[in-house]
């Protein structure tokens, strides 16, 4: 890959793993993730944000439905994690109200 697509790349994880920042409690069911777009789309995305090319070419070499089972692995990793993170924050919670076993 080019530099300009790992850019545009981890760009992407950046906003998936958006949701992990901060310290702060999570008061969500489920994490605050964008979707992940398919794969046209984000060659669409890629060339039009980051080139400035609104017409991408037909095939460039790139490979797009690839990046995009990446992104949906990655997208996967910062749910589960998140999930942890909030199971673990609620079983805390859970104990510290003296409910550890409900």
């Amino acid at each position: 890959m080019n530099k300009q697509l790992d850019r545009f790349i981890d760009q992407q994880k950046a906003l998936l793993t958006e949701c992990l920042r901060g310290c702060g409690r999570l008061d969500e069911d489920i994490p605050d993730m964008p979707g992940i777009s398919d794969a046209d789309s984000l060659k669409d995305q890629y060339y039009w944000f980051e080139l400035g090319n609104n017409t991408p070419p037909e095939n460039d070499g790139i490979d797009w439905e690839g990046l995009e089972k990446d992104l949906i692995a990655y997208s996967r990793k910062v749910w589960d994690e998140w999930m942890e993170r909030k199971q673990a924050q609620d079983k805390r919670e859970a104990y510290e109200m003296g409910r550890e076993n409900e």
